[in-house]
Formats: structure tokens, sequence, C-alpha cells
């Protein structure tokens, strides 16, 4: 009996010892686009096709709705919209329909979004989101006519693409809010794809100019805001996310040389899609549904 009693009582001990897997937050969360963002990133070559490396072709923002159950994962849901950072919300929504105010002077548009049909846990503590992702792009001929009386590029009417795949996002959920009013969390993600397992939306973010995206952006005239020589316009700061590739060699070039052009090449057969969220409390009302 006493070694029964010593066995129980070290097996509780133990479990006191050993910390148990994080609580999700539960509720209803939405993405904070001011500090999310989401990476593109593919293979490729480097030093003239000597080493293999990965690139980072692009950083899109992203909107969303995160509902997180606490209590049964399978019960939880992500749906997010990522899109190039021309705009704070996106110049498209799933349609197809183009804002044309942003659409009058580009030749096309393109806007990615993932909804999770199923969730469950890992055995890791870990969110396994399975569902549909979507591409939606839109094109538009473009006509440049040389002549005296050239007045600019004639785009032709949009053309809509729609492509969905099935795909699967691991999430790392963040630790359990505290307090009545429970600040922002840090959700994290990811996903892989093989080219021929998508290959409309490898050509979509390989094609796509993906602007800086820039968070806690914040702007300020300098000088005296007036137009003297003081004036030193609109100073921004923020953090930025950029594209990065290795730089080729430079000699006998000045400081703004990039190097020989063909010292990086792209392959993209792989495409890793890793989105990083920052959420807040979206109130009990909120709908499992992005904000398209």
């Amino acid at each position: 009996m006493v070694k029964y009693l010593a066995a129980v009582g070290a097996v509780v001990a133990l479990a006191l010892a050993v910390p148990g897997k994080p609580v999700a937050p539960s509720g209803n969360w939405k993405v904070d686009t001011r500090h999310s963002d989401v990476q593109f990133t593919t293979d490729g070559t480097t030093d003239f096709g000597k080493s293999k490396t990965n690139f980072t072709v692009g950083f899109a923002r992203v909107v969303g709705i995160v509902n997180l159950n606490g209590a049964d994962a399978t019960k939880s849901e992500v749906h997010i919209d990522f899109y190039p950072s021309t705009a704070m919300e996106p110049t498209l929504d799933h349609d197809g329909n183009v804002n044309r105010e942003w659409f009058a002077d580009r030749a096309n548009n393109t806007m990615i979004c993932f909804h999770s049909e199923s969730t469950e846990l890992t055995s890791d503590g870990r969110l396994r989101a399975t569902g549909k992702l979507g591409l939606i792009r839109v094109d538009r001929n473009v006509e440049v006519t040389a002549s005296e009386a050239y007045a600019g590029p004639v785009y032709g009417p949009p053309i809509v693409n729609h492509a969905i795949r099935t795909a699967t996002f691991v999430f790392d959920l963040p630790a359990a809010a505290t307090g009545e009013k429970p600040g922002p969390v840090r959700m994290r993600g990811a996903t892989s794809l093989a080219k021929e397992d998508f290959p409309q939306l490898f050509r979509a973010v390989l094609s796509t100019s993906w602007p800086t995206v820039v968070q806690d952006s914040n702007c300020r005239a300098s000088g005296t805001g007036d137009a003297s020589e003081a004036y030193g316009g609109t100073l921004c700061t923020g953090s930025f996310l950029l594209p990065s590739f290795p730089t080729g060699p430079q000699a006998f070039a000045g400081e703004d040389y990039p190097g020989p052009q063909n010292f990086n090449s792209i392959v993209g057969q792989h495409l890793s899609i890793a989105a990083h969220l920052r959420l807040k409390a979206a109130g009990a009302g909120a709908k499992a549904a992005s904000g398209n």
C-alpha cells in the first residue's frame, strides 16, 4: 500500500511539473491589417545557378476573421484574404468586382483567399485548418500605340479568372487571453504547395508586383510645412517588409549597381505561404467571413 501511494504521488507530482498544451483564446478575432502580413517564398538559384536558395518574392496585406474555440478545436474557423499593399483594404472582391478608382491605371489585380472547412488540434498543440485556397485574378489587355496623339495606354475590359484548390494551413495558437478586455494576440500559420498542384496560383504570385508592406505607418510633414527652402516634404516611418535577394558581384560598378541580371534566378517549383497575424477582439457579432 505504501508503495502504491508513493507511485500515485509521483505521478501527480509529474503531472503538475509538466506544462500542459497551450489553450487558445476562445472568441471572435479580427485580423489587424496594420500589423499583419503574408509572405510568399519560392525556390531558385543564386551565384549564376551554382547554389540553390529560397527567395521571398513579396509580402501582402491581409484581412479576415478568425474564430477560435478553446474547448473544441473542430469548431474553430479561419477566413483570410491577402492582396498587394496598394491600399489598406482589398480593391477586389470574391466575385472579381474591382474598385475602379484603384484599377484605373493597372493592367491586373490579384487577391488570394483561404476559407477553412475543417479544423483540428495536432498532437503538438497547433491548429490544422483545411479548406479552400482561392485565387481571384483580373487582367486587362493593354494597347499602346506610338503616335503624335499618344495619350497613354488604353486598357481593355477586365477579364476575371477564378481558381480553387484544397490547402491546409498549420497555425501556432496564441496563448489564452486574460482580463475583461483582452488585448491583441499573435497567430502564425503556413502552407506549402507544389507547382503542379496549383499552377494558376504560381503564375499569379510570380507575375504580380508586390509593393512594400509598411506596418505602423506614420507620416508627417517636415520643416515649416510651406513651400520655403526649409520644407522637406513628408517623412514616413514604420516597419518595411520587402523582398530580399542575394547581391551579385559589383566589380567595376558604382554603389547603386545591383550586379548581373542573371546572378539570381527564380525556379518557382515550390511555394510557401506564411501568414503572420495580429488578432484583436471582434465582438460576439462577428461573422466568420472576410471583409468582402
